[in-house]
C-alpha cells in the first residue's frame, strides 16, 4: 500500500534571489522618498542584478518618441521587436534596461528597438500610452514583415494595452511576451496581500506608482488601463504571459493570461515559483537568468 501523501510544499524563494534581497534589506522600499530618490535607487539596483550592456544602442526617434534600437550580435531573424520597459511607469528611463533589452536582441537575433516613453508623475496617463503607439506606429510604416511586443510589468501593461489598439486597427502585432503584467486596476488580487513586502516590489509600492501613474484619473472603465476588462481579448496573437510566484501581482497576471484563454487566444501561462518580481532584470541570479532564456526562447519558436 502506498503512503498517504500530504499538502504539496509551498515554492520556496530561489536562494541566489534570496541573497539579492539580502543584499538590498536595509534599503528603503522602492517607492521610498522622492521620485528622483527612486530612480536613482532603481538604476542601482538593476545595474547591480543585471549587469552592464553589451553594446551602445543605437538612438533615434519615431513618431516623434526617443527610441533606443539595439541590433543583435548576430541577425537571424527580420522580425521587428518592440520592447517596453517597466518601473511603475515611473521609473526605468533612459539607459537603464538597455542591458536586458541587449540580451532580447541576441536571445532573439531579431532588433530591438526600446520605446523611451514619458514616465509619470510628470508625465502622467495618458501620455506614456500615447508614446508608445505613436512610436509603434511610425516603426510600423517601414513595414516590417513580422513584429512582436515585449513588455515586462508597466511596459507589460502598456503592450498589452497597445495591441488591443493596434488589433482594432488591423496591425495586431504576432506575438506578445508579457512578463509579471499589471493588466487590471479595478480589483485586489490575493497575491498583493500574501506577497505584501519583503519581495522587492511591495504592494505599497504598487498603490504608490499606481497614483502616480492615475494622477487623479478614475480607472473604472477604462480599458486604457485595465486591458483584462476590454470588452473583447479575441484576435489578440499568441501571447506569453510570465508570472514570479512571490510577486504581488501574480495572481492578476493569472487572471489575465486565463481570460486570454476564455476568449480563444494562444496564451502560455508560465509561472516561475521561486522567483520575484523585477526577475526580467535579475540576470545576475542564475535562475532568473534560465527563466528569461526560457521565455525568449518560446518568443523565438513563436516568431518563426
Amino acid at each position: 500500500m502506498s503512503a498517504p501523501t500530504g499538502p504539496a510544499a509551498e515554492p520556496a524563494l530561489d536562494p541566489g534571489i534570496r541573497a539579492l534581497l539580502d543584499r538590498w534589506a536595509d534599503e528603503p522600499e522602492m517607492f521610498d522618498g522622492t521620485v528622483a530618490e527612486s530612480r536613482a535607487r532603481f538604476v542601482t539596483q538593476m545595474r547591480e542584478a543585471g549587469g552592464a550592456p553589451a553594446r551602445v544602442p543605437e538612438l533615434g526617434e519615431a513618431g516623434g518618441v526617443p527610441v533606443r534600437t539595439h541590433p543583435p550580435a548576430r541577425r537571424t531573424s527580420d522580425a521587428l521587436v518592440v520592447f517596453l520597459h517597466g518601473g511603475g511607469w515611473v521609473l526605468g528611463g533612459g539607459d537603464v534596461y538597455d542591458a536586458a533589452a541587449d540580451r532580447l536582441a541576441d536571445d532573439l537575433g531579431a532588433v530591438v528597438v526600446a520605446v523611451d516613453y514619458r514616465l509619470a508623475p510628470e508625465h502622467p496617463f495618458p501620455a506614456p500610452l500615447d508614446d508608445v503607439l505613436a512610436a509603434v506606429r511610425a516603426l510600423l510604416a517601414d513595414g516590417p514583415e513580422r513584429y512582436a511586443l515585449v513588455g515586462d510589468s508597466a511596459g507589460a501593461n502598456l503592450a498589452a494595452v497597445a495591441a488591443l489598439a493596434l488589433r482594432d486597427e488591423g496591425r495586431a502585432p504576432d506575438a506578445l511576451l508579457l512578463v509579471y503584467p499589471p493588466p487590471d486596476f479595478e480589483a485586489r488580487y490575493p497575491s498583493l496581500a500574501e506577497n505584501a513586502e519583503g519581495y522587492w516590489l511591495s504592494a505599497r509600492d504598487v498603490r504608490a506608482c499606481s497614483k502616480l501613474y492615475l494622477s487623479g484619473h478614475d480607472p473604472r472603465g477604462d480599458a486604457r488601463l485595465s486591458p483584462l476588462r476590454a470588452p473583447s481579448l479575441a484576435g489578440l496573437p499568441s501571447t506569453i504571459v510570465a508570472s514570479a510566484g512571490f510577486d504581488p501581482l501574480r495572481d492578476a497576471g493569472h487572471a489575465f493570461a486565463d481570460a486570454l484563454i476564455a476568449a480563444g487566444v494562444d496564451a502560455r501561462r508560465r509561472e516561475h515559483p521561486g522567483l520575484v518580481h523585477g526577475f526580467y532584470g535579475f540576470t545576475a541570479v542564475p535562475a532568473a537568468d534560465a527563466a528569461v532564456s526560457a521565455l525568449h526562447a518560446e518568443l523565438a519558436q513563436v516568431l518563426a
